[in-house]
């Protein structure tokens, strides 16, 4: 959506995004007309673990690390999301507290729509209501799905699955193959995974040595997308 306004981008989202597409022509006037923009500079703390939100923020531009702030001030990181579209339906659901912390990676615009708002017009509208409940029971599905993968699968598998999900969200073809568009350490992978350095090291020279990818000075390229996919399943 390079080039256009917060506006256009939040209509277009609006129209096309499964979050919405229960709600009528004038509804989503009403929510593009009522909601207000919000900039963020690259690794801005947007929002913190335990904040109470009053809006539903939609993804207008960039990516998010999710995660938790340690003691020391440093991010673990658990997710990163870069699906335009709301991404904090569950707590505002709940009327519960945000359970992590939301950094900008990158430059990052969102939209904030007045929660009563959303929800008056969403009460209005049986099928905005089935729209999103049946959205929010499929995105509960595929986090049991998620985690049980995560109890099952090995270090290796995990890793190509994460690789993958980086390589639709930041990859850029390339003549050998595809590079990762994102700067990301060794350092950042064994955080994710909960491991040592010196054990994802072991398992990133595995990847190398067979040829599946490259990694240097923090830039991943996959080389071998067939047999990346094919080692991340079960």
């Amino acid at each position: 959506m390079a080039g256009l306004s917060g506006k256009q981008k939040l209509a277009t989202i609006l129209n096309h995004d499964e979050v919405f597409s229960g709600f009528n022509s004038e509804d989503k006037l009403m929510l593009l007309k009522h909601a207000r923009l919000q900039r963020f500079l690259p690794a801005q703390h947007m929002l913190r673990q335990d904040q109470l939100l009053e809006d539903v923020y939609v993804l207008l531009d960039g990516a998010l690390h999710i995660g938790w702030l340690r003691p020391n001030g440093e991010l673990k990181v658990n997710d990163l999301v870069q699906n335009y579209s709301a991404f904090n339906l569950v707590a505002l659901l709940q009327n519960k507290p945000l359970t992590y912390d939301y950094f900008a990676v990158g430059r990052v615009e969102v939209a904030l729509i007045p929660a009563p708002l959303f929800f008056s017009l969403m009460y209005a509208q049986p099928k905005a209501m089935q729209q999103l409940i049946q959205l929010l029971s499929q995105r509960m599905y595929h986090l049991f799905e998620h985690n049980r993968y995560l109890q099952t699968a090995n270090l290796n598998q995990r890793m190509a699955r994460h690789l993958l999900k980086l390589s639709r969200l930041y990859g850029r073809r390339h003549e050998k193959g595809i590079v990762l568009q994102i700067k990301l350490s060794q350092q950042d992978f064994s955080e994710l995974f909960n491991v040592s350095r010196q054990t994802l090291n072991k398992h990133v020279q595995y990847l190398v040595q067979e040829k599946i990818i490259s990694w240097g000075y923090s830039q991943i390229q996959i080389l071998d997308l067939p047999r990346l996919e094919k080692l991340s399943q079960i």
